[in-house]
């Protein structure tokens, strides 16, 4: 019986401490601002070799604002209370790419090929 009660009471923090580190809106889109930056920065990487260094970090500061703006307006979060997804919209679809729990936020590697997709598209035109 006394074990029974010191399971609910494990249980019972672990939810607390779920619900009070449950990731930010602000959380969701930084990660996915780490994410998108560092797709940006290996698939652009063979091309801005080939620029001097000052056309390389123009061109990355560039990017970066693009990124910005970009995941402020298509990425959104649902809260959960446990926990949190993020939701990217692309193409008019959203999409669940993330989830956050206990302070960290997890972007799904599927996003990665998505982007490489599209970024190849844009090379093709």
């Amino acid at each position: 019986m006394k074990s029974k009660y010191i399971l609910i009471a494990i249980i019972g923090v672990i939810v607390f401490i779920a619900i009070f580190t449950n990731p930010s809106i602000d959380e969701h889109k930084e990660a996915m601002k780490n994410k998108l930056n560092s797709l940006l920065q290996k698939n652009l990487k063979q091309e801005l070799n080939e620029m001097g260094g000052t056309a390389q970090a123009i061109t990355m500061m560039l990017g970066g604002a693009v990124l910005d703006g970009f995941v402020d307006n298509a990425v959104s979060s649902d809260n959960y209370i446990l926990f949190s997804t993020t939701k990217m919209t692309l193409d008019g679809e959203i999409k669940v790419v993330g989830i956050g729990a206990f302070g960290n936020v997890f972007i799904s590697n599927k996003i990665d090929k998505a982007i490489e997709e599209n970024l190849n598209k844009t090379k093709e035109l």
